[in-house]
């Protein structure tokens, strides 16, 4: 059995925007619900790019969701502005053996950035994942199902899903630019900021992560299940490819 770790003190300090994701320590991602992970891969190459961190990526699957939501798109990369060929894929069997791999890449300082897909982690390997990006100041991404709940020991927990996108003032039957709706459950870098709902949309420029102007943020409430559209960040681009 592992012996307890013992967290540092986190960072007292003001981020803007959003605040240390990509950037700095560990977050973690989770869909609204059924049928987001999509969103939650666009919004994690947006963040990476914004974060614009030199060198490797290593994206690390576990082989069930990989099953289920297929694997992050080439295409998808381009889209976002990043460079395949700067992506390490790493595809793992288990959850166990996923969460080696994101330990042994959180350690290493000269990654640019950790994402992982994983079904679910306890409380201890947040903690050891965190005490590894604080040590390395490598930042890891965490993708999580719907079903992800309960406490963690990460800097930041984002609730994300799919939102109609403002149309085009050219061509109001164009496709609109990618866009995200996102409630920040949690934030250790900026507790203040928790429980806020922000409305984000995908520009080409930089930085490429927007909020929508009159959408901003705002108190979180419950909110109505989207009405689905072809204008959202579900369906353009495509993030992820079939399994």
């Amino acid at each position: 059995m592992s012996s307890p770790v013992s967290l540092p003190p986190g960072p007292a300090v003001t981020m803007p925007f959003p605040y240390g994701l990509g950037q700095s320590g560990l977050h973690e991602l989770s869909e609204a619900r059924y049928g987001d992970f999509p969103a939650l891969t666009g919004l994690a190459l947006a963040a990476l790019r914004d974060a614009g961190r030199s060198g490797v990526c290593l994206w690390v699957s576990q082989r069930s969701l990989a099953g289920e939501h297929g694997r992050v798109s080439g295409r998808g990369l381009v889209c976002a502005g990043l460079d395949p060929g700067s992506l390490v894929l790493v595809e793992a069997p288990s959850r166990m053996e996923a969460l080696r791999a994101i330990e042994e890449g959180a350690r290493d300082a000269g990654l640019a950035a950790v994402v992982a897909e994983l079904d679910d982690m306890d409380f201890t390997a947040a903690r050891r994942l965190v005490l590894a990006s604080q040590t390395s100041r490598t930042p890891v991404i965490l993708l999580f199902p719907h079903t992800r709940s309960g406490v963690t020991a990460a800097h930041g927990r984002w609730r994300v899903s799919a939102r109609r996108s403002v149309p085009d003032q050219a061509d109001p039957r164009a496709p609109g630019r990618p866009a995200w709706r996102v409630e920040l459950e949690k934030s250790r870098l900026q507790p203040g900021e928790a429980g806020r709902i922000f409305d984000l949309e995908f520009r080409d420029e930089a930085p490429c992560l927007r909020l929508v102007s009159g959408l901003a943020a705002r108190p979180s409430a419950p909110q109505p299940r989207p009405v689905p559209a072809f204008r959202s960040a579900l369906h353009h681009p495509r993030w992820r490819r079939a399994g």
